[in-house]
């Protein structure tokens, strides 16, 4: 039985560095996770509609593929060192999304070099749609009917995605503009879950600054008819 208890202590770059290098080590599957695509296959589960026991994440992070090839650690310590960061990795993003989203940032890799510097996003986007589909159920209505934000994760994370950025030949100011917008795709998308799945609350009658304005139109209370010059008016 998998001991999935964790440290709530955030990773340090050293403890990144040592997950990365697990991954990308002779141990693993051919087919195993790069820590870019790990990032965002736990931040789907983590954001999604139902709870994905991180169990069910370990075979697909050895085997992206088929969930099926398993690693080859020495030994069982070994295992339970490598499997600890990983639970605290996803404790990291569950405590940041959950408590402080605004500082929530997708681990992407990155290319070249100064001016020329190019952000990859295709694993990280791969990864999320990999943890979507752990609960293609819960997920569904928001695939039916794709946001934006889901939107353009589909489009650098999945194989139709990928055809459509050949056919449209966007170049790479699209590509960087698309990896400034990944956090706040992220951030959107794990409110809207957690809103959507949230007991509902008692009316007090109250409007809270943030809230949506009762006129309508989509605005928060504070921007609109809750605003100084609303009020003056």
């Amino acid at each position: 039985m998998i001991n999935i208890s964790a440290s709530e202590t955030p990773l340090t770059d050293a403890e990144l560095d040592q997950i990365e290098q697990w991954l990308d080590s002779d141990a693993m599957p051919e087919t195993a996770m790069d820590i870019s695509m790990l990032d965002g296959f736990f931040t789907a589960l983590i954001s999604g509609p139902n709870l994905v026991h991180p169990t069910r994440a370990l075979p697909w992070i050895w085997d992206s593929e088929e969930g099926q090839a398993q690693p080859g650690f020495e030994t069982p310590q070994q295992f339970e060192q490598v499997v600890g960061l990983l639970m605290r990795y996803w404790n990291m993003l569950a405590n940041t999304l959950n408590q402080n989203p605004d500082a929530y940032a997708p681990l992407i890799y990155l290319s070249g070099e100064g001016d020329a510097q190019e952000s990859i996003i295709e694993e990280w986007c791969t990864g999320y749609m990999l943890g979507i589909a752990l609960d293609p159920h819960g997920w569904a209505p928001m695939l039916d009917e794709p946001s934006d934000e889901i939107s353009l994760i589909m489009l650098y994370g999945t194989e139709s995605g990928w055809e459509e950025l050949d056919r449209l030949q966007l170049g790479p100011d699209y590509q960087r503009d698309a990896a400034d917008a990944l956090a706040d795709c992220a951030t959107a998308i794990h409110a809207y879950w957690r809103k959507a799945t949230a007991p509902p609350i008692r009316n007090t009658g109250k409007i809270g600054r943030n809230d949506p304005c009762s006129c309508g139109s989509g605005k928060k209370f504070k921007l609109c008819h809750g605003a100084p010059a609303a009020n003056e008016a």
